[in-house]
């Protein structure tokens, strides 16, 4: 027996030696398809396929640099399987770096998925997410790689989602997300009309299909709902259609996160299925339209702690039924129409939700004071109150709030101080109190907020003076940006700069620099010295604004090492030269309304990123610098009223090929070698120089122009007549006051955005053309809400100077609604075009000191919308026509110096014009407010009496007998009437003659007693007079 038993071991012992054996001889068979493994455990044809797959991905930066020893699994992005050698897991996602500034931030070049990926046929991961794989559609392939357990394709794919991917039948983990809308091209780039391939796929864990056009699949909640095993979904922004059919049982009970957001077609489809899914953990039906009544049943989902209902329709019903949901962490009800409708004040039931952590109820219409429950939430870490009606101070209990990382109650109409026990939140990352009402002083227990971040204050009634207000900022030390402005803060830069001193850190190069700080806007209040040295210890520093204060002296030269993306010094008492300034990231320059003299820096020539250049109301002289033309970015450009001479035509360079239309160019006689200027420029201001030549030719290249202001010159010559066929973006033209001659080319018609023409104070004549009664947008009012540039700039206001009303204007806010016309003071003749008066949405036409004959055409009055007309000094005649009468808008008005006859029409607006020199100079000319005499006679009304009147015309007398008639007649119907109502009512009638017999009464009385007195005074003055 004890033989057989170890026999039997041995024997035991020997088949498991065999056993090892042959598995690791069957191992290495089995490692790759040529039966050879490199060095290490890589397989020499995976390793292979690898790097044919590198070949096609672009990679700029050598992320993929490993690729290249002979273990191919310890490559970066790739990982093996440790008994195998087979890769099993490949990370190609594009390394994006976030935090960088976006102008800086650098995006993939073109990639391509190399078929090569086949031979990693034993993938359980593969990320290709956020490459660009220029257009191209998913590779049906990819559903060949059938172990895959874990799939990322987000953003970078067109076309249709092939259903072969309904192979990937181990698949937990899919993310296809973010192939949306493209808003250049107005396209949707990735779409599905079936989501049927998705049930071969029953072991879905997490499935991210947001931003993908699901509008065609009609069944897509029957054929989600097969999911029975997903935890997360996300369908955001892919624009579901209204279920075509209803489901009877929910089978997604494992569900713990939905976000539906985006989907406006949900608010018929949501209370059906959703209340259903108890184990909801996360909710996101942010932007659905959705209102209260289809949220009743919001309270069922007990387990949830995520709730996001940010841009619905949503007035505060809802809030009852949130007493259900107690251990909600998130609330988020941004956006929304919750007013004192509902509640006065923030509805007390948040008070009971104690394990919020994140509440934002901005930007609705909630009024009255924060309420003191707002206490009770003592585990809340960011609170969001912006853009409501909340007024009083902010309360005391806020203090107790001790967890607090972000209080943000901005734009809202809190006053009085900011408490003190603000400084109990030690932990507040950002605090934002702008745009309210917020006076006094910044408290000193601001200091103890060691860990903000971000500090806003602007526009608010804060007053003290530096260096009193940096004792408190100064502990700041992990602040990235401080914004004061709009306020009436006094003192000197300098010392908020010198406050961080004990701030700084030692850098490799010896100098010392605050550690953190990007953005300082201490603009718009009262700050005075000067822009110190020092300021180069805010090394990190790339937003910095000073704009609207009382500082002088000169920029110190140490602002060149700085590398600013934002720099606005304007409005202030700055002079001397601009020093060179490193200008590589600078998108935002503006240095407006000082006194800088010199030349513009060489130092611009680089600025590649420079989005907007605001250099006007300064002594700039010298010629504008050719390399303005190469900054490719730069949209907005004012060197308006500056010193600055010379001509333009010497702006010559070979425009890109992209530029060139060859047709338009043989049309219009201009060769490909000519002018060019800055591609994207939709703004430029020269205005008030003394720049002189040809209209620059250089501008037939800016195709994107919407303002073009060279007004204020010397220019001169004709105008050509490429400028309507090349700005074809041209909303407002102003040539005014220059030296520009010969006739107005007819092209200009077709300028159809035009709503801005000032082509006054030149030598233009010829007619006026007929076609420019053809303006599309002076047809019609504009709309208020558009804006005059397509780039919206939060720092910049496009303004123009105009002529209207007799007086110059300076329109900013309001110029996307102005439609001017100025032809005044040139040498156009000719008859006044009928067809300007198709021109409904004009605002102002000024043709006045030039030549023009016949007559004001008949229907002017058909310009309702006109508010300043003026024709004076033309050789205008006949009778003015009496449709002006019409012109309801009409504030201003000058015929004055022409030829016109007859009578001034009467009525309506014209009513207001009392001022007869608006008429005068027209000896044929007669009627109100004009004089009643040919001679010089002072001013008289026609209501005047025919005695006052020296040789009156026989219409006046008609006129005056008319009067005297009608006054009569009133007199008659007035009594008469008064007689009826005497003899119909008894009570008028008693209570009239009884008034009568009181007057007569007290008139008697009073006369007794004068007689009285006089009787008994008399006497004694009589005997006076005697003796």
């Amino acid at each position: 027996m004890a033989v057989c038993s170890s026999w039997y071991s041995n024997a035991s012992r020997f088949l498991m030696h065999v056993t090892l054996i042959v598995l690791f001889l069957l191992c290495l068979c089995l490692g790759g398809r040529d039966g050879s493994m490199v060095e290490g455990s890589c397989i020499e044809s995976e390793r292979r396929a690898l790097l044919s797959i590198k070949e096609d991905m672009y990679d700029p930066d050598q992320w993929l640099s490993s690729w290249k020893d002979h273990d191919c699994c310890r490559w970066s992005g790739v990982g093996c399987n440790n008994i195998t050698g087979h890769v099993v897991k490949l990370d190609l996602r594009y390394p994006y770096d976030l935090d960088v500034p976006y102008e800086t931030m650098k995006f993939p070049g073109p990639s391509k998925v190399n078929p090569s990926l086949l031979d990693l046929m034993h993938l359980k991961y593969l990320d290709l997410s956020w490459n660009n794989f220029s257009g191209a559609p998913i590779p049906k392939f990819i559903g060949s790689l059938v172990h895959l357990e874990y799939l990322n394709l987000s953003v970078g794919w067109i076309g249709s989602i092939p259903p072969e991917l309904g192979n990937l039948s181990r698949l937990h983990f899919f993310d296809i997300s973010w192939n949306g809308y493209d808003f250049y091209n107005s396209r949707w780039t990735l779409h599905a009309d079936s989501l049927r391939w998705l049930s071969n796929i029953p072991s879905l864990h997490s499935l991210d299909l947001s931003g993908v056009n699901l509008s065609k699949a009609a069944n897509w909640l029957h054929e989600i709902n097969m999911l029975s095993s997903l935890l997360d979904l996300c369908l955001s922004d892919t624009d579901l259609p209204v279920a075509s059919t209803s489901i009877s049982h929910v089978n997604l009970t494992s569900l713990t996160m939905l976000d539906l957001s985006g989907n406006y077609h949900l608010n018929a489809t949501v209370p059906h299925w959703l209340f259903n899914i108890s184990n909801l953990l996360h909710l996101d039906l942010g932007g659905c339209d959705l209102s209260d009544r289809l949220l009743f049943a919001i309270g069922d989902l007990h387990n949830l702690k995520f709730l996001d209902l940010f841009d619905n329709q949503i007035t505060g019903e809802i809030f009852p039924n949130l007493a259900n949901v107690s251990h909600l962490e998130h609330l988020d009800l941004f956006w929304n129409k919750i007013s004192n409708e509902i509640s006065s004040q923030i509805p007390k039931i948040i008070g009971n939700l104690i394990y919020l952590q994140t509440l934002d109820l901005s930007s609705n219409k909630i009024s009255g004071e924060i309420p003191k429950f707002i206490g009770n939430l003592i585990h809340l870490q960011k609170l969001y109150l912006s853009g409501n009606e909340i007024s009083g101070e902010i309360p005391k209990i806020i203090g107790n709030l001790i967890y607090l990382q972000t209080l943000d109650l901005s734009s809202n109409k809190i006053s009085r101080e900011i408490p003190e026990l603000i400084g109990n939140l030690i932990h507040l990352q950002m605090l934002d109190l702008s745009d309210n009402e917020i006076s006094g002083e910044i408290p000193e227990l601001i200091g103890n907020l060691i860990h903000l971040q971000m500090l806003d204050v602007l526009d608010n009634e804060i007053s003290g003076e530096i260096p009193d207000i940096p004792r408190s900022i100064g502990n700041l030390c992990k602040l990235n940006m401080l914004d004061i402005s709009d306020n009436s803060i006094t003192g000197e830069l300098v010392d908020i700069i010198e406050s961080w001193s004990k701030c700084t850190e030692n850098r490799p190069d010896g100098r010392r620099s605050l550690q953190g700080l990007t953005l300082l806007y201490v603009g718009y209040n009262n700050l005075s010295g000067t822009i110190p040295q020092t300021l180069s210890q805010l090394s990190n520093i790339y937003d910095l604004n000073v704009s609207h204060n009382s500082m002088t002296g000169q920029l110190p030269t140490s602002l060149g090492g700085q590398q600013y993306r934002y720099l606005d010094v304007s409005s202030n008492n700055f002079h001397g030269p601009i020093p060179e300034l490193n200008t590589s990231y600078l998108d935002t320059m503006i240095l407006s309304n000082n006194s800088f003299s010199g030349p513009i820096p060489l130092s611009f020539a680089k600025a590649k990123y420079l989005e907007f250049f605001i250099l006007s109301h300064n002594h700039i002289n010298g010629s504008i610098p050719q390399f303005l033309c190469n900054l490719s970015s730069l949209e907005v450009l004012d060197l308006s009223n500056n010193n600055l001479s010379g001509e333009l035509q010497h702006f010559r360079y070979k425009p890109p090929q992209k530029m060139i239309d060859s047709q338009e160019d043989s049309k219009l006689g201009h060769s490909s070698d000519s002018m060019a200027c800055p591609v994207n420029l939709q703004s430029l201001h020269l205005g008030n120089n003394m720049l002189s030549g040809k209209f620059p030719s250089l501008l037939r290249y800016c195709k994107q122009l919407v303002i073009l202001d060279l007004s204020e010159n010397r220019f001169s010559g004709d105008l050509p007549i490429w400028i309507g066929e090349s700005l074809r973006w041209l909303r407002v033209l102003s040539l005014r006051s220059n030296f520009f001659n010969n006739s107005i080319p007819m092209q200009l018609s077709h300028l159809t955005y035009l709503q801005v023409l000032d082509l006054g104070c030149n030598n233009f004549s010829g007619a006026l053309p007929p076609s420019f009664g053809n303006f599309s947008a002076m047809k019609r009012m504009q709309n208020a809400r558009k804006l005059i540039l397509s780039e919206f700039n939060a720092y910049y206001t496009e303004g123009l100077l105009i002529t209207t009303k007799g007086i110059e204007i300076e329109y900013t806010s309001v110029l996307a609604l102005i439609m001017s016309i100025d032809l005044s003071d040139n040498n156009l003749s000719g008859i006044i075009p009928s067809e300007l008066v198709n021109l409904h949405g004009l605002c102002s036409l000024n043709l006045s000191n030039n030549h023009f004959t016949g007559k004001i055409p008949e229907n002017i009055g058909a310009l309702r919308q006109l508010e300043s007309l003026d024709l004076s000094m033309n050789n205008l005649s006949g009778m003015i026509p009496s449709t002006i009468s019409s012109m309801y808008s009409l504030s201003h008005l000058n015929l004055s110096n022409n030829n016109l006859s007859g009578r001034i029409p009467w009525g309506n607006q014209l009513q207001t014009f009392c001022d007869p020199s608006i008429y005068g100079g027209n000896p044929d000319l007669r009627g109100w407010p004009l004089p009643w005499c040919f001679n010089n006679a002072s001013f008289k009304s026609p209501f005047q009496t025919r005695a006052q009147e020296e040789e009156p015309r026989n219409g006046d007398e008609s006129e005056m007998i008319w009067l005297y008639a009608i006054s009569v007649l009133g007199f008659v119907v007035g009594l008469l009437g008064f007689i009826y109502v005497l003899m119909i009512k008894q009570a008028t009638r008693i209570a009239y003659f009884y008034l009568i017999d009181m007057t007569y009464d007290y008139i008697y009385v009073q006369l007794a007693m004068g007689f009285a007195k006089l009787k008994s005074v008399l006497p004694i003055l009589m005997n006076n007079n005697q003796g």
